[in-house]
């Protein structure tokens, strides 16, 4: 099966499937396609028997699927433990057709990201999180923290190097709460 047609079978179905990432450190994303456009598509997160947060992976990083015994063990579950009942997205991202869009929606709503972009060919990997303070044609600012709670510079990134996105998951809730405070 193609994997296009995975996509489309977890959004009509909303069936979790694990998507294959071309990350360094081979990182993949479990979770139930919400959307789907041209060049990427929407998850919400699957962890831990538990949806937690929206992950956007531009379609370029994605180079497979599982979609096995495992998942329909873990379809099972998610369904038993009522977790399908919590299966929404934003009504912004509705219109949202390029990266740059949802970017844009992000700063308008003070949505604060968690985005990481490969570096150094591909074979590195760096996560900002924190504010959109500006948007442009092909790249945006982000006022970025450390993981030890610091605030650092503002960076800008473009849009094409993008790896992934991620909001409203427990990380990014709970660590942008306790930086809106320092």
């Amino acid at each position: 099966m193609k994997i296009s047609d995975k996509y489309s079978k977890s959004l009509k179905d909303k069936w979790v499937t694990r998507f294959i990432t071309n990350h360094p450190d081979e990182d993949n994303y479990d979770g139930v396609v919400m959307s789907i456009s041209k060049s990427f598509i929407v998850i919400k997160e699957a962890k831990d028997f538990e949806f937690d947060g929206t992950v956007i992976l531009p379609k370029k990083t994605i180079r497979g699927y599982r979609d096995s015994k495992f998942e329909q063990c873990y379809n099972s579950i998610l369904r038993k433990n009522g977790q399908f009942k919590n299966l929404k997205t934003p009504d912004w991202m509705t219109n949202c057709t390029s990266i740059r869009d949802i970017i844009h929606e992000l700063m308008r709503h003070n949505v604060w990201p968690g985005i990481e972009v490969l570096l150094d060919e591909e074979k590195e990997s760096a996560f900002y999180i924190g504010p959109i303070v500006e948007t442009l044609k092909n790249s945006f600012s982000i006022k970025c923290y450390n993981a030890a709670g610091e605030w650092e510079n503002v960076y800008r990134i473009d849009y094409k190097d993008i790896f992934r996105m991620e909001f409203d998951s427990k990380y990014c809730n709970y660590f942008n709460d306790y930086m809106k405070l320092a």
